[in-house]
């Protein structure tokens, strides 16, 4: 295996399954991206599904279609969590919380080490005006959607 191809591999998980990149780094122009550790980090605030949106985006434009589709699925399980909440029924604290984890450990830092690993800082960067305005204002969206279930049910008692 020659040096170049060895300096350039990354381990980790790609979606389901195991995958190891032994192909050199492209030599074509890196794609435009938002910081996939930036993503993680505003996940914190917004949710893991924000985080697996620009993952998946940013896979989508580096040509990695296995790991988009694994985003995207992080993307509406985190939806399917938010629907369940909506049932009138206890759920253990920290669900949220493990959800976060489990993304990013299983999928979201493999994302940041490919592209530190493959462009470093050579990328250029996608503006953060549009998904940061957006998520705020889905959070204010939630905010409001919860206050009105809670008052709601609160209402019928």
């Amino acid at each position: 295996m020659s040096e170049n191809l060895a300096t350039s591999t990354v381990r980790g998980r790609e979606g389901y399954g195991q995958y190891v990149s032994t192909s050199p780094p492209p030599t074509t122009r890196p794609p435009a991206l938002w910081n996939p550790s930036a993503a993680a980090w505003w996940s914190l605030l917004f949710s893991p599904a924000f985080g697996a949106f620009l993952h998946a985006r940013n896979a989508d434009a580096m040509g990695r279609v296995e790991e988009a589709k694994a985003n995207r699925v992080w993307f509406y399980v985190w939806f399917a969590y938010v629907a369940v909440t909506l049932i009138p029924i206890h759920l253990p604290h920290g669900i949220a919380g493990g959800l976060l984890l489990v993304w990013y450990f299983s999928l979201g830092k493999n994302q940041v080490a490919y592209v530190k690993e493959t462009w470093r800082d050579g990328y250029e960067r996608r503006p953060w005006k549009t998904p940061l305005l957006t998520a705020f204002c889905c959070l204010i969206g939630a905010i409001v959607l919860f206050a009105g279930a809670e008052a709601l049910a609160n209402g019928l008692r």
